[in-house]
């Protein structure tokens, strides 16, 4: 593959994510990047092809977590947890559209803990270590063919400041590790969300 290509899509990887997230087969996966980035079809199959590194090396002018660090701690039956859980559930730009009431949100959050505890799935809060604070959640939920689902959530007030980024990569480590040999597919916010 082109350097230039893997410049293009990495300069452009939130669209990236989002074509390929909502492709419905990796033929419409090829042929959606080849016209989102106006590529020969062999390249957008390169792009697809690519390590994920190839894309988060890049910088798209976001900040990048205080020098404190950022982590990931594994998602618990905590008040803390499940606190943050019920804002991601009501937050208008998550996955739920923020239509969960509190009896739903308490119901996912309960058989989110059972695929835990089955090893189906690995939940983690992301942390800014330089505050010690709690900025979203990540969610990683094996699906039927074996493959690992991925969704990032983080807290709106803490958006544009590299944990999203922080938050995929490390997460990448740790599901590679708890799934060995699954592909990880991320769902990426549409752009221009908020």
């Amino acid at each position: 593959m082109s350097s230039t290509a893997i410049e293009t899509a990495a300069s452009r990887r939130q669209e990236v994510f989002a074509t390929i997230a909502s492709a419905g087969s990796r033929q419409d996966a090829v042929t959606a990047l080849a016209d989102l980035l106006s590529l020969p079809s062999e390249e957008a199959e390169a792009v697809l092809r690519a390590p994920l590194e190839s894309f988060l090396g890049q910088s798209d002018g976001s900040a990048t977590p205080g020098q404190g660090g950022f982590t990931l701690h594994p998602f618990r039956d905590h008040d803390d947890h499940t606190a943050l859980f019920h804002a991601r559930s009501s937050d208008e730009t998550s996955a739920t559209g923020g239509t969960w009431d509190e009896q739903k949100t308490e119901s996912e959050r309960r058989e989110g803990l059972g695929r835990i505890e089955s090893e189906s799935a690995m939940w983690f809060v992301a942390v800014d270590s330089a505050r010690d604070q709690a900025v979203g959640l990540v969610f990683g939920e094996q699906i039927d063919d074996g493959d690992v689902d991925v969704a990032i959530w983080i807290r709106p007030e803490e958006r544009k400041k590299g944990f999203g980024l922080a938050a995929l990569r490390e997460c990448r480590r740790e599901l590679a590790a708890f799934f060995p040999g699954k592909h990880v597919i991320v769902r990426a916010p549409l752009p221009g969300s908020r």
